[in-house]
């Protein structure tokens, strides 16, 4: 099969090993390039927090460009969406670390279940564009949140002969789709205005529900849902 993996590079290019090592042809489409606040991750981190919450390993990547800065915070209980996540923040050295199912919501009850007996304040380090589900869900179970917008994702463009190139005069039989904001963009992309037919016999493999629903209608019967958001489950359904 030929898989494009939608997905900032260097993400990209590791999911597009994965998928290479099944024996499959995987092209990395990145659609933004990520762009990191250090400030506001060091000031956020000198601030008192009993739990720090990720839902994407973006903001571990942003954590890893501080240093030392972070050794002071590495036994804190650190909560994540999914069981990559989680390595990625292990990796880092982080030594409390939880993996959840599911998306913000479900991060947010995880959170509340454990510290249900006490006055915990939880640092979420998030994305300047976020769903609301996980802090919304954290203050319906009545915890302080404090959010620090530490990464963002800036769009690239290309070509319309570019696109033409990669998705027309070779079409792909899969695609990864591992954010909402991807996925629309993907589908934004100028050349299905002009060539929507070069999509019909591709699958969408979408690590989410919710990033399924960016999927456009008439692909819905092509969709793919992992049952949990973990990018070794997608892949285990091609």
């Amino acid at each position: 099969m030929r898989v494009l993996v939608i997905r900032p590079r260097e993400q990209g290019a590791a999911t597009a090993e994965k998928i290479a090592e099944l024996g499959h042809e995987a092209v990395v489409l990145p659609l933004f390039e990520p762009f990191h606040d250090l400030d506001a991750a060091v000031q956020a981190l000198t601030e008192p927090h009993d739990v720090i919450a990720i839902t994407s390993a973006e903001a571990l990547r942003c954590l890893a460009k501080l240093g030392q800065a972070i050794e002071h915070h590495l036994d804190t209980p650190l909560f994540a969406v999914g069981k990559t996540t989680a390595r990625h923040a292990r990796e880092l050295g982080f030594t409390k670390v939880t993996a959840t199912q599911g998306g913000g919501a479900a991060l947010a009850a995880e959170i509340a279940g454990r510290f249900v007996t006490q006055d915990a304040s939880v640092l979420y380090l998030s994305a300047i564009k976020r769903s609301p589900d996980f802090e919304a869900t954290l203050q319906e179970h009545g915890f302080a949140c404090r959010t620090a917008e530490v990464y963002g994702m800036s769009p690239i463009d290309y070509s319309l002969t570019d696109q033409q190139k990669l998705l027309v005069n070779n079409p792909v039989d899969a695609a990864f789709l591992f954010s909402k904001d991807n996925a629309r963009a993907f589908f934004d992309l100028e050349v299905f205005r002009q060539s929507k037919e070069s999509l019909r016999k591709t699958l969408f493999f979408c690590l989410s529900r919710n990033i399924a629903a960016a999927v456009p209608e008439e692909f819905v019967n092509s969709v793919v849902v992992s049952l949990s958001p973990d990018e070794d489950e997608l892949i285990d359904l091609l």
